[in-house]
């Protein structure tokens, strides 16, 4: 049961940084930056994987387990400070363009 709590609080925090890079980002672009941050946590989650069963192969199972728990307690705590710096302002959204007409003689229409 502790594992799943600690779980949730994990998936929890992850939330909160989800919203501050929605908040960031230009609403023009959010769909794209989430997919982005998505694929990237897919790929890194597949790439810590494959580093655990590494070190799996040349200790035990629990070694690596161990490993893998101090790099990812050392990587948060060195991440820590970035995020706890206030977040700047919100992006301000970049204004539309505004399509005219073309400008010149106008011709006149037959009755």
């Amino acid at each position: 049961m502790t594992a799943v709590g600690a779980a949730s609080v994990g998936y929890a925090a992850s939330l909160v940084l989800m919203e501050r890079l929605v908040e960031l980002t230009p609403h023009d672009i959010q769909g794209q930056s989430l997919g982005l941050h998505t694929s990237g946590m897919l790929t890194l989650q597949g790439a810590g994987a494959a580093l655990a069963g590494a070190v799996a192969q040349h200790t035990s199972a629990a070694t690596a387990m161990a490993v893998m728990a101090a790099l990812s307690v050392a990587v948060s705590l060195a991440l820590t400070p970035g995020l706890r710096t206030r977040a700047p302002a919100p992006a301000v959204p970049v204004p539309r363009p505004v399509i005219c007409r073309p400008v010149g003689p106008q011709r006149a229409v037959p009755p």
